[in-house]
Parts: structure tokens; C-alpha cells; sequence
């Protein structure tokens, strides 16, 4: 359970940051209002100026380690339905869209025995680089500034609500097929091992996708690039 948020002005990444903390054995997120080199997925840069929430988990699961990109997805949903946000979908595996536009990514990794759960939320940035066609903001959408702490605090709660029933008990939440963008839809997956074309089928509990190939064959994928189809 978070219980402890660490502030700082400027990071190179509250990914890294977080990882300085990994002796204290507790549960805590590190929080910034910049970042220099913020990456997502695969190394990918996450552009971070001043006016987004960017919030790095640094967790200790004791199961479920793969559905923790599922609490925090689900966690962003909820948190912005509460600030009056609607037409909201999750792009497995780490997208949050509002609009069909890109609000939120994010990224989970492993280090030694913690997992560490990153969250970019564009919130309040009113201008993006000209490569992020698809990017968009809280502010962007409703014309309005917003509280960076306030959405803090409700998804740190958010967060901790699921994540306390997922130690406790396990998880199924079958919720967040409400907001599967690609769900019935042609797809392909493009991962290391190359590309599968079939038709997304289910998000399990482990947050996999389940995808039913051109021959009928259900595959099961923990990673990838989903792109839609035209079939």
C-alpha cells in the first residue's frame, strides 16, 4: 500500500529516482513536476515538461506481478470519471486515451524483488512536439486547468483500493473490458518474435491479451504493439 509520497521539482526520471528507495522495504510513490529523460515502453522518450502528473510506484507485490499495468490503468480511469471525464479507453497494454487521443502511458518494470509502476498524465500541457499527433491533455479537452495534487491523491487511493485486493484476495476484474479500445476488433500484434493478425477476445486477469488468430487458434500475448486493422 502507497502511504508515503516522495516531491521533487526536477528528475531525470522518477523511474530511476524510485529505485534509489529500494532499501527502505516500503511501498511509496516519487513524484516530479519535470522530467528530463522520461521514457515509457521499450525506452521509448515520455515528453515531460511542467504541467503533467508524472508518478512512479515503487512496489513490492507478493502475486500478480503482471497485473499491476491493469491497477494502474483501471486506476486512471476511475480517477478521471471522478473529475468529469467520459469517452475513456485503455490501449493494452499501457495506454489511456480520452477522445481517442493519447492522455496517459504507462510503464512497468521489474528491479530486484520491487516492481516499479510509472505514470505520465498529461494534464495541463497545452502544447505538444509535432511527432505526438495523437497526444493530448486534461486541459486540452475541457478547456480547463486542474489540480496536479488533487488527481495525485485519487489515484494513489485509487491505486491503493485495488492493489490492497489483489494482496488480499486476487483480483478479477473483468471492469476493464469496458474500456478495452480493440476488443472484437481486427488487430496485429507486433512483437520481437514478428507480427499476429487475428482479432482481440478477452483481457485476462494477468493482464495478457487474448488473441484469436487467422486460423481460429486463441494466443495469449504479455507485450506488444496493438495495431487496428481494415478488414
Amino acid at each position: 500500500m502507497i502511504d508515503r509520497i516522495i516531491r521533487f521539482r526536477r528528475v531525470s526520471s522518477t523511474q530511476d529516482t524510485a529505485k534509489r528507495y529500494i532499501q527502505e522495504r516500503c511501498e511509496l510513490a516519487v513524484t516530479a513536476l519535470f522530467q528530463n529523460n522520461g521514457r515509457g515502453r521499450q525506452g521509448r522518450t515520455w515528453y515531460s515538461p511542467r504541467g503533467g502528473l508524472y508518478v512512479s510506484l515503487l512496489l513490492f507485490p507478493k502475486k500478480r506481478l503482471t497485473s499491476i499495468p491493469l491497477l494502474a490503468s483501471l486506476s486512471i480511469i476511475r480517477t478521471l470519471e471522478e473529475f468529469g471525464f467520459s469517452k475513456l479507453l485503455v490501449h493494452w497494454p499501457n495506454d489511456v486515451l480520452l477522445n481517442n487521443h493519447k492522455v496517459c502511458g504507462i510503464v512497468c518494470e521489474r528491479y530486484r524483488d520491487a516492481v516499479i509502476c510509472g505514470i505520465g498524465l498529461n494534464v495541463n500541457i497545452e502544447r505538444f512536439g509535432q511527432r505526438l499527433t495523437n497526444a493530448t491533455s486534461l486541459k486540452l479537452q475541457s478547456g480547463k486547468d486542474f489540480s496536479i495534487e488533487e488527481i495525485l491523491e485519487s489515484l494513489i487511493s485509487q491505486f491503493n483500493d485495488l492493489y490492497n485486493e489483489l494482496q488480499a484476495r486476487g483480483l478479477k476484474i473483468k471492469e476493464v473490458l469496458n474500456y478495452i479500445s480493440d476488443l472484437g476488433e481486427p488487430v496485429e500484434v507486433v512483437t520481437a518474435k514478428g507480427v499476429t493478425k487475428g482479432t482481440v477476445c478477452n483481457i485476462d486477469d494477468d493482464w495478457a491479451l487474448l488473441l484469436r488468430d487467422e486460423s481460429g487458434i486463441i494466443k495469449k500475448f504479455y507485450y506488444g504493439d496493438v495495431r487496428r486493422l481494415s478488414w
